[in-house]
């Protein structure tokens, strides 16, 4: 099999024994699919093809948008055990950070859209690392982005790191010990949700500190004991955390 064939997508329109979904989304996008493939080269205008790119690049706004309307609207209330945690789970089959991200990013795009930029972050990522920014001050931060790192290099961690310099000398590095799975685990969530090590870290601690999360302590298990574990584990989570601060670096 040569790179070729993996590397183009129609090719899963000619394999054998297609198993199709009925949901509308993925039936929408099987015509999609047969629809560019039937075209020949003299079909196409690149210039719309360009402009499709860019439009689909924003599409996480618009999920964004429609999301920030669910939740502010409360349109879930009558969905399952009527929370938003659940509905995000059970409906959209996602977890809430997740879809509270999502709805945090279409805030940022959409402030910078309203500044006069028509260079927006192109994915979640980015503009998550902008979200504890607003105002002039997130204006000011994508100005100098944009001018100073070249278009095609803009990722959420080209971001952080013009946000958040730290020279070698600066760099404290510490070695934490944790089994090799855990290593794993933590360095795959880690780049699965564009986050940095110590982002991650920060999340995981804000969740299960966070009293919307209360309903992980179940009656069965609020007991002295178990009280007593929580807290140390808290206590090494902060302090891993700390730890963390300024290195992100993870030994087995």
């Amino acid at each position: 099999m040569t790179k070729k064939y993996l590397l183009n997508p129609f090719n899963a329109v000619y394999q054998d024994n297609i198993l199709l979904s009925n949901k509308p989304e993925i039936q929408e996008l099987n015509e999609y699919a047969i629809g560019l493939e039937d075209k020949i080269a003299g079909d196409f205008d690149l210039q719309y093809l360009t402009f499709e790119f860019a439009y689909n690049q924003l599409a996480f706004v618009r999920n964004g948008l429609l999301l920030a309307k669910i939740k502010f609207l409360k349109l879930y209330k009558n969905y399952g055990d009527g929370t938003f945690a659940s509905f995000c789970r059970e409906k959209l089959r996602k977890q809430r950070w997740q879809i509270n991200d999502t709805i945090r990013a279409a805030r940022v795009v959409l402030e910078l859209m309203y500044a006069g930029f028509d260079v927006l972050p192109t994915n979640i990522s980015q503009a998550i690392a902008l979200a504890k920014l607003t105002g002039e001050k997130l204006v000011e931060t994508w100005r100098s982005i944009i001018n100073i790192i070249p278009l095609d290099k803009i990722t959420a961690k080209s971001i952080r790191n013009l946000l958040n310099p730290t020279t070698e000398k600066e760099r404290t590095v510490t070695t934490i010990q944790v089994p090799p799975e855990v290593h794993e685990d933590i360095h795959k969530e880690a780049a699965e949700r564009g986050l940095s090590i110590v982002e991650l870290l920060k999340m995981m601690l804000e969740f299960f500190i966070s009293s919307e999360n209360s309903h992980l302590s179940q009656p069965e298990i609020n007991t002295p004991d178990y009280k007593q574990k929580q807290q140390i584990w808290r206590e090494d989570l902060a302090k891993l955390v700390e730890e963390q601060e300024n290195s992100a670096i993870l030994s087995p």
